[in-house]
């Protein structure tokens, strides 16, 4: 892989991770953060050639790449990962129809018959992958995407298979929808229901943006003001990818103050994510919710806060089933979601957020 300048190495979290699975404490994790955190490029530049150079067969697969075909996408990109073509294994890629694995790259014994798609497929792969007497490790990004109906018989095969083979064959979930995690993962009839760890994916802290002010230097030779950088990231929401992209920004146009720079960026990040629409589409009654879980508003059912939403919607009063039908009406379209830890509900992803505080 080229080697990225920008990357901010998490080489210690890598290790972490590793050693978890390397002593046998976990077989599975979960990292849950929104888009454009960077759990992509902690997979891809730090877990992938750390573990390769400790001995583990990697295979990546994001979910979100294969749109209607993600079935039989991700079954033939794991069966051809397991005879040996790792190259047909990168993101996205969609691979033609495999009706038979032959020969014995990767362990794999000749004559496997793979029927693409099928739930009986993951099993035998699986398997496979298990008997190589070798350590496999599977990257299973943005895997919120299985949560739907029509992914069930193959998220049933892929949770048996993994526990079968628990001991050889370890996975590292990632999930950008918390919402579609916890249907995968928290409810009691979720198909992974306390299968492995659920972790949220660490947040970066001020040794990320002094980096990214350290390569700026050294290809501009222009100093960054790395306290003014830190308090942007800060109002970006902790997104390392937007923070990224800003310092890029002010590299290639260096007239560019980092002010600028921002607003022209959150203004593109804006008008791209079309957060307006999302606005546009919600009721009344909704969009004061959102006002108010993303000023940090708590006690959403409580008898004062529906008086407060009673008078800003001019109604003589706002019933307890009203505010919960906006709130689940506002989770299913992934606005926001009940933090059960602190039994709160928070705005999904935090440009959207910092969209709301903003002024829209």
């Amino acid at each position: 892989m080229t080697q990225d300048p920008w990357h901010f190495a998490r080489t210690a979290l890598a290790g972490q991770v590793l050693g978890m699975f390397d002593t046998g404490l976990s077989s599975a994790l979960t990292f849950f953060a929104p888009r454009r955190m960077g759990k992509t490029e902690f997979l891809r530049k730090d877990i992938t050639p750390l573990a390769e150079s400790r001995g583990w067969q990697v295979f990546y697969f994001s979910f979100l790449d294969a749109d209607s075909r993600v079935d039989t996408a991700f079954v033939e990109g794991l069966a051809a990962f397991a005879r040996g073509e790792t190259w047909l294994a990168r993101a996205g890629q969609m691979l033609d129809r495999i009706s038979k694995v032959s020969g014995g790259a990767a362990g794999m014994e000749a004559g496997v018959e793979i029927r693409a798609g099928g739930k009986d497929d993951i099993k035998a792969v699986i398997h496979r992958l298990a008997s190589t007497n070798g350590k496999v490790l599977l990257l299973l990004d943005e895997v919120q995407a299985l949560a739907k109906p029509a992914h069930t018989s193959l998220v049933a095969a892929l949770r048996t298979a993994l526990d079968m083979h628990k001991d050889q064959v370890k996975v590292i979930f990632t999930g950008s929808s918390r919402e579609g995690l916890r249907r995968m993962f928290s409810q009691a009839n979720a198909p992974f229901f306390h299968f492995g760890q659920n972790l949220p994916f660490p947040q970066l802290d001020r040794g990320f943006t002094d980096y990214l002010a350290v390569v700026f230097e050294h290809i501009t030779k222009q100093k960054l003001d790395q306290e003014a950088l830190w308090r942007a990231f800060v109002d970006m929401g902790h997104v390392p990818q937007l923070c990224r992209a800003l310092v890029e920004r002010m590299a290639l146009n260096p007239s560019l103050s980092l002010e600028q720079a921002k607003q022209a960026l959150m203004q593109e990040v804006h008008e791209g994510r079309d957060y307006a629409q999302d606005w546009e589409r919600c009721s009344a009654l909704e969009r004061l919710l959102l006002l108010m879980i993303a000023a940090g508003g708590a006690e959403l059912y409580g008898v004062s806060m529906r008086e407060q939403l009673a008078r800003q919607l001019g109604v003589p009063e706002v019933a307890v089933s009203s505010v919960q039908s906006a709130l689940r009406s506002l989770s299913r379209r992934a606005l926001v979601f009940r933090a059960e830890e602190r039994r709160e509900y928070e705005i999904e992803d935090p440009v959207f957020r910092e969209w709301l505080l903003t002024g829209q």
